[in-house]
């Protein structure tokens, strides 16, 4: 069975487009998990009257901790989820009918190679569409200049190349997990930093969802000016903020670095202790770059 995890919170506008898209998945093995972060409008009721038709697949679970945020409401339902997978879903996103036999597929190929003993990752890329699912990019890598497979740990330290949305981890990974700390920059970035630093990260190059840009939530540099893009980039590559995430995540998982992994993260730490020289050296030597003409130009600007 798959665990799916959704986060909600203020979503009636859209929230039962998703619950349609997976409860008209081609697979059928599934458990929906929703926790709501207190919302004001009439989410809870959507989700109630869809829990009352699909008593054995939806539930509510306890939400006396109101107004956690996104990535810590997330870790609050993985503690629910007990099945070998669980999937991550948010409220106003629409899933294509194949997304997780497609995932689940692939994971079990992963695992196959792995002899079911490696914590594993496996995301897809998505199609990035208007708040009528009108279709604005065939992929959102693409779409948002992204590279995914820049997913080892030197390139994760400096920008998420995993989409939430589409994750599947197994739960080798969630145990070793166990929670989400309110240090880290989203769920999301600190579940792939984990995975590649104790399993591993598969990435299907098929969209697997209409990923909704809408209000707040638009993706991408809209400026058709290459100047304004990497100002924009650049006023983005917050050392300080990734690398108070670095040390987090050196003290939680130290033990499972080798002696590489662990020089990259500390000496990461240290970049916002280093002059400008220091720094480009230690960027360069460790190769800290996902997209390689940003990032050489935001090393040089971030001083």
């Amino acid at each position: 069975m798959v665990d799916i995890l959704m986060a909600t919170y203020n979503g009636e506008k859209y929230i039962s487009e998703q619950l349609e898209s997976i409860i008209g998945q081609d697979f059928k093995d599934w458990k929906l998990f929703i926790r709501d972060d207190g919302s004001k409008d009439n989410t809870i009721h959507i989700i109630d009257n869809y829990m009352k038709k699909f008593p054995d697949k939806i539930e509510l679970i306890d939400n006396y901790n109101r107004n956690l945020g996104v990535k810590l409401n997330f870790g609050e339902l993985m503690k629910r989820s007990k099945n070998q997978y669980c999937m991550f879903s948010d409220q106003d996103d629409v899933w294509l009918p194949n997304k997780i036999s497609i995932t689940l597929n692939k994971m079990k190929e992963l695992e196959k190679v792995y002899d079911n003993k490696k914590p594993m990752l496996v995301h897809t890329d998505l199609k990035v569409v208007n708040q009528d699912l009108k279709l604005l990019n065939k992929s959102f890598f693409k779409y948002a200049n992204i590279d995914p497979k820049r997913n080892t740990l030197n390139k994760l330290l400096v920008k998420n190349t995993v989409t939430g949305c589409t994750m599947m981890i197994n739960s080798k990974l969630r145990k070793v997990i166990s929670e989400i700390p309110k240090e880290c920059v989203m769920h999301d970035h600190w579940i792939a930093l984990v995975a590649s630093i104790c399993g591993g990260i598969g990435f299907i190059d098929i969209p697997t969802i209409l990923y909704r840009q809408h209000g707040n939530n638009q993706v991408g540099a809209n400026s058709n000016s290459l100047l304004k893009k990497l100002i924009k980039h650049a006023k983005d590559f917050r050392y300080r903020f990734y690398t108070e995430q670095a040390e987090i995540l050196y003290r939680s998982y130290s033990n499972f670095l080798n002696s590489k992994d662990s020089r990259i993260v500390k000496e990461f730490i240290q970049l916002r202790r280093y002059n400008c020289i220091k720094k480009r050296y230690v960027i360069m030597k460790n190769n800290y770059f996902t997209n390689v003409m940003l990032n050489r130009i935001q090393m040089f600007l971030c001083c």
